[in-house]
């Protein structure tokens, strides 16, 4: 369309200016529904910062409803280089004496020396088998003529077969992944190549294979295994040997020499048992597909290490005098009910601590300490919200919100309520927790200590008791409830709020786009009237002038009429 503004041409007035002046005026109520929005964005603002903190209030009073907040323990030792502890909330104070025997260690054994770690085996030797499988600890490791000292490394690592591999200046290390006598390396050689190796001993006999599981007191224990394991006899056979949990080494004896493999025997020696080929041909063993591992359990193999390096033993300690506590690791959770002695691997035998079990008041007092700093956070932001300075007259960004007032007394009533414990711990201000008339919230941590001294369980339900249980909710219970209710996604009184302002945010957007394009109109309206009455002021000048030209050319007549005038 067309400029119609002809910015006072014919009138000399400037219409551009009062076209713009009259829109301002019926602009007002556009500048108003903005300062509402404004006003609703700084509201919302401010509940989204009561949500926040009121979200973290919760965070600290969960801390409070839990009983390892009130009835942990700590504990301290003499010589944290030596041996230290961890104990449960049931675990009873104490103090423990330990002296340390022997610490536990894993097994390690070497192979020789070899010339190169990258160089295939049939390099190596004169003469290495073209394929052969080792079983370490019940796994079944496939070795080959072409395999170097690093590939079986990485294969042995790349196994789950418990034991850990490395190579040290060209020697093979075999190291069990765990210590204790029960975590020893079971090894059994398949056409000598342990021998070859060096792991073995050139006296090494692959036709006579070695049992020896753990706490196991005699040949007569039940060794508590259920499963079975396969005996195979090199060009004799094999055999499917299955066991119960009420078998022992005697009775394991009998079923291997009734299992009618070709001169093979089984015989027991004190807790340990040995199968033995009589014809000399290798003795090899496996897991069945899909069953436990037995033949790690019972530590079946036919080693004779050349070379080890560590034997395998069990940790022993001795605790207030009681000796033979042993451990295959260098912790021990079963001496003391609910502590857990822990040993440096660096302890020497005879070495001493002395271990403390004490209540755990500072994690109460530290986690009190925090919903008291949370509690005065919020209720100091809600003060200022609310508060109107009459000498400024300045007010709060939700000063008069009803709402808020009614959450800030409830919640200040809910922690300085009594609750219906029947006993002298039935208000915060019994643990030192006092609100002034200011409602600053303040905490006498010492009051606190003592009072989980006396009385931890009254303490502890001061806070967390629920009523399903003790008849009365604790100060954190109903507290927690309460600001749950409000926070709860769709349904809490915030929630609810912060969608009350976007709603009523959206209908302001929605009235002033309504608004504009009404004033665009009226802009418009103005502007063509304008225009109209500069072209009709002009069209009245051009009339005038012409008069006074046609008058002009009447020359004498005009002087005529001009002097009869």
């Amino acid at each position: 369309m067309a400029d119609l503004s002809l910015d006072g041409l014919a009138s000399g007035m400037g219409t551009e200016e009062i076209i713009n002046q009259l829109v301002q005026i019926e602009k007002e109520s556009i500048i108003n529904l903005q300062e509402e929005k404004m006003g609703l964005e700084e509201s919302k603002n401010a509940w989204r910062d009561v949500n926040s903190r009121m979200d973290k209030l919760e965070d600290k009073m969960t801390q409070l409803k839990l009983s390892s907040t009130f009835n942990s323990r700590t504990t301290s030792s003499s010589e944290e280089s030596i041996a230290t502890a961890t104990a449960a909330t049931d675990a009873s104070t104490g103090t423990y004496d330990v002296t340390v025997n022997d610490v536990a260690q894993s097994q390690r054994v070497t192979s020789d020396r070899l010339d190169n770690t990258d160089s295939a085996f049939q390099d190596e030797f004169a003469s290495f088998p073209a394929t052969s499988n080792v079983t370490i600890n019940g796994q079944s490791i496939e070795i080959t003529e072409t395999d170097t000292l690093e590939t079986v490394r990485d294969k042995i690592n790349e196994s789950d077969s418990g034991a850990q591999a490395s190579i040290v200046d060209n020697h093979l290390v075999l190291e069990s992944s765990e210590t204790g006598l029960e975590n020893q390396l079971g090894v059994i050689d398949d056409n000598n190549v342990m021998q070859k190796l060096g792991i073995f001993t050139n006296g090494a006999d692959d036709s006579v294979i070695n049992s020896a599981p753990q706490n196991v007191a005699d040949a007569d224990t039940a060794l508590g295994l259920e499963g079975s394991f396969d005996i195979n006899i090199e060009g004799g056979g094999s055999s499917t040997i299955s066991l119960t949990t009420d078998d022992t080494l005697n009775t394991l004896k009998n079923k291997i020499n009734s299992s009618g493999l070709t001169n093979t025997t089984a015989t027991v020696n004190g807790t340990s048992l040995e199968i033995n080929n009589g014809d000399g041909n290798a003795v090899k063993m496996e897991n069945p597909d899909g069953t436990d591992n037995i033949i790690q359990e019972m530590r079946f193999g036919n080693q004779s290490f050349n070379d080890e390096l560590q034997a395998a033993s069990d940790a022993q300690i001795e605790i207030n005098g009681i000796t033979g506590i042993t451990s295959s690791t260098n912790s021990f959770s079963e001496a003391v009910d609910g502590v857990t002695f822990n040993i440096d691997s660096g302890a020497q035998s005879g070495d001493e601590a002395t271990i403390s079990v004490n209540k755990d008041t500072e994690k109460a007092t530290s986690a009190v300490q925090a919903f008291v700093d949370q509690y005065n956070s919020v209720m100091d932001f809600m003060d200022k919200k609310l508060d109107y300075n009459a000498d400024t007259k300045e007010a709060g960004t939700l000063q008069g919100d009803s709402t808020l007032m009614r959450l800030q007394m409830r919640l200040r009533s809910m922690a300085t309520d009594r609750v219906g414990s029947g006993n002298n711990y039935n208000q915060l201000a019994s643990v030192g927790i006092e609100i002034d008339k200011e409602g600053v919230m303040s905490f006498e941590s010492s009051k606190m200590t003592e009072a989980i001294e006396n009385s931890p369980e009254d303490v502890m339900n001061l806070f967390n008791a629920e009523q399903d249980e003790e008849g009365f909710d604790g100060v954190a219970t109903r507290m927690d409830s309460y600001v749950d209710q409000l926070l709860r996604t769709n349904t809490g009184t915030i929630p609810s709020k912060l969608d009350f302002f976007d709603t009523r945010m959206d209908n302001i957007d929605d009235d002033i786009a309504d608004e504009t394009r009404s004033l665009e109109s009226t802009r418009q309206r103005y502007e063509e009237q304008f225009a109209a009455m500069e072209t009709a002021m002009s069209e009245m000048q051009q009339q005038q002038s012409w008069m006074q030209q046609q008058l002009a050319s009447l020359g004498g007549t005009s002087s005529l009429i001009s002097s009869m005038t």
